[in-house]
C-alpha cells in the first residue's frame, strides 16, 4: 500500500504530454533518444529523495526552507524569490494541464465509434466532464484513495504497453546500442523537432521539476527507508512506461489496431483516460502544495501549528488551472505547439528547482542532526550540472537562431560547438552557484554567532527519531540550537 501511495509522483509524471513526447520521439527519431528517459529517471529519484531527505531531517519542506534561507518580507509575508518560485511551479503546471486536458480529449476521441461523432461537441463536452470529475474528486477530499486507484493504473498501463510492444516486435540490440547517449541529425519527417528540444523535452516530461516540492510534501510523517522505497517504485514505473511508449512509437503507427483489433483499442482509450485524470488532479495538488511551503509560515507564533494555505487559496488554484485549460481546449489550440512549450518551459525550470534543493540540502542550519554523506553530495551536484548544461544548450541554440535571423552570424547548425559551449556555461555556472552558497552559508554563521553572543541562545532541539530531527512545538516561530552555533 506505501508504493501505490507513492505512485502518485508518477501519476502525475505520465500524463498525455509524456505520451505524446515520448512516442514522437520514437517516431522521428526511432530509439536513439533512449538514454534520454534513463538519464531523466536517474535524475528524478535523485532529485525527488533530495527533497524528501531534507524534509525528514530538518523537519521543513524545500519551500520552507527557502522561506528561513532568504528571510521574511515584510510587505509580502514570505520572501519575493518563494513568491517567484511559486508562480514558476504554477506556470509550469498550468502548462501541464492543458496538456493533460488536451490529451484527455485525444483519449476519448480513440474510443472506437467516437470518430463519427461532432467533433466540436466531443471536444467541448469532454472538457467539461473532466473539469466536473476533477473538482468533485478535489471537493470529496479522496485524493489518498484516488492514489491507489492511480497505482493501479499505472501497473496496468506498463503491462498494456508491454504488450503492444512485444506484439509490434522491437530489436534488442538496437534498444541497446540506444542506451549510448549520442544526438541523432536532425529528423527528415516534415515538422520535427530539433534533437535538442527534443532531449530537453523528454527530460522535462520524465523529471518534472515540481516534483521534487511533491515529493518533500509527501515525505512528511514518513521513514526514509519507506520514502527510498517509494520514490524508487515511482521512478522505474515512469521508465518502464517512456520507454515502452517510445518503442510502440518506433513502429507502425497503427500498431496497436491492426495487433489488438477494437477490444484492445478500447483498452487502451480507457487507460489514457485514466491516465489524463490523474494528471489533472495530481498537477492541482501538486501546486497547492509548493505554493503551501513557499509563501506560508511554517508555524503560527501564537497556537504554534503549522499554517496550511487557506482553502480559497487552493481553490483559486484548482479553479483557474481547470477553467484556462478547459479555455485552451475549447478553443481549439495547436496541442504540438503547446505540449513544446510545456515540455521546453519545465525543462529550463529544471536545474532552478535542483539549485535550490542543493543551496538548502548542503546548509548545515537544515541538515545538522544527519548531514548528508559525501557521495549524496556528488551525485546532486552531478545532476544538477546536467539540467544546466541541457537548458543552456536549448537556451543557447534559440538565441542563436535568433541572433541570425537579424543577420548575426553564429554556429547554430554545429550541435558539437553548441554543445561544448553549453557544457562550458553550465560548469561555469555549476562552479559559481556552488562559491555563492559556499559564501552564504559563511555569512549566515557569522551573522548568527555575533547575534547571539553575549545572550543565551532561545529555543531547544527535541529528541532525534531515525536521526531525524524535529522542532519543539508551541517554542515559537524562529527557533535555534547551540549544536548549530558551534558547527558554524
Amino acid at each position: 500500500m506505501s508504493l501505490l501511495y507513492w505512485s502518485m509522483l508518477a501519476a502525475g509524471t505520465v500524463g498525455p504530454g509524456t505520451v505524446v513526447v515520448c512516442a514522437r520521439s520514437g517516431v522521428e527519431y526511432q530509439l536513439h533518444l533512449a538514454w534520454t528517459i534513463i538519464l531523466a529517471s536517474i535524475l528524478a529519484y535523485i532529485l525527488q529523495e533530495g527533497g524528501a531527505r531534507l524534509t525528514l531531517v530538518s523537519g521543513k519542506t524545500l519551500g520552507q526552507c527557502l522561506q528561513k534561507k532568504f528571510g521574511i518580507s515584510a510587505s509580502l509575508g514570505a520572501p519575493r524569490a518563494c513568491w517567484a518560485f511559486s508562480f514558476a511551479v504554477y506556470v509550469g503546471n498550468l502548462l501541464y494541464q492543458c496538456n493533460n486536458f488536451a490529451g484527455g480529449i485525444d483519449a476519448v476521441f480513440a474510443i472506437p465509434g467516437m470518430g463519427n461523432l461532432n467533433p466540436d461537441g466531443v471536444r467541448v463536452v469532454g472538457c467539461f466532464i473532466y473539469g466536473a470529475l476533477v473538482l468533485a474528486i478535489l471537493y470529496m477530499d479522496k485524493v489518498d484513495v484516488i492514489g491507489v486507484g492511480l497505482g493501479v493504473v499505472m501497473i496496468a498501463m506498463i503491462g498494456l504497453f508491454l504488450a503492444a510492444a512485444t506484439t509490434v516486435g522491437f530489436s534488442g540490440y538496437s534498444l541497446l546500442l540506444s542506451l549510448v547517449p549520442s544526438v541523432p541529425g536532425m529528423s527528415s519527417l516534415p515538422h520535427a523537432a530539433a534533437p535538442c528540444e527534443m532531449v530537453l523535452s523528454l527530460v522535462g516530461t520524465t523529471s518534472i521539476g515540481c516534483n521534487i516540492f511533491f515529493s518533500g510534501s509527501m515525505a512528511v510523517g514518513k521513514e526514509l527507508t519507506a520514502c527510498r522505497r517509494g520514490i524508487a517504485f515511482s521512478t522505474v514505473s515512469t521508465l518502464m512506461v517512456s520507454l515502452l511508449i517510445m518503442v510502440v512509437g518506433s513502429s507502425a503507427g497503427d500498431s496497436i489496431q491492426q495487433h489488438f483489433g477494437i477490444p484492445g483499442t478500447f483498452a487502451f482509450a480507457l487507460g489514457f483516460i485514466a491516465a489524463a485524470l490523474s494528471s489533472m488532479l495530481t498537477t492541482i495538488i501538486a501546486s497547492a502544495l509548493a505554493a503551501e511551503g513557499l509563501i506560508m509560515k511554517h508555524q503560527d507564533a501564537d497556537t504554534g501549528k503549522k499554517t496550511k494555505l487557506p482553502r480559497r487559496g487552493f481553490w483559486s488554484i484548482a479553479f483557474s488551472m481547470v477553467a484556462i485549460a478547459m479555455m485552451t481546449v475549447v478553443l481549439n489550440a495547436p496541442r504540438p505547439s503547446v505540449i513544446l512549450v510545456a515540455q521546453l518551459f519545465n525543462g529550463v525550470l529544471l536545474p532552478v528547482y535542483s539549485l535550490a534543493l542543493l543551496l538548502c540540502i548542503t546548509d548545515p542550519q537544515f541538515m545538522s542532526s544527519s548531514p548528508p554523506q559525501r557521495w549524496s553530495i556528488l551525485a546532486l551536484v552531478a545532476s544538477v550540472t546536467v539540467t544546466l548544461i541541457l537548458a543552456w544548450r536549448v537556451i543557447l541554440e534559440h538565441g542563436a537562431i535568433l541572433l541570425s535571423v537579424i543577420g548575426v552570424q553564429t554556429p547554430h547548425e554545429d550541435r558539437q560547438v553548441l554543445l561544448f559551449i553549453a557544457a562550458v556555461i553550465g560548469l561555469l555556472s555549476m562552479v559559481a552557484f556552488w562559491t555563492f552558497a559556499r559564501c552564504g552559508q559563511k555569512d549566515i554563521c557569522a551573522h548568527d554567532f555575533s547575534s547571539d553572543e553575549g545572550s543565551s541562545v532561545s529555543g531547544t532541539i527535541s529528541g532525534t527519531s531515525n536521526g531525524n530531527a524535529t522542532e519543539s512545538e508551541g517554542e515559537g516561530q524562529m527557533l535555534r540550537s547551540e549544536t548549530h552555533v558551534d558547527q558554524c
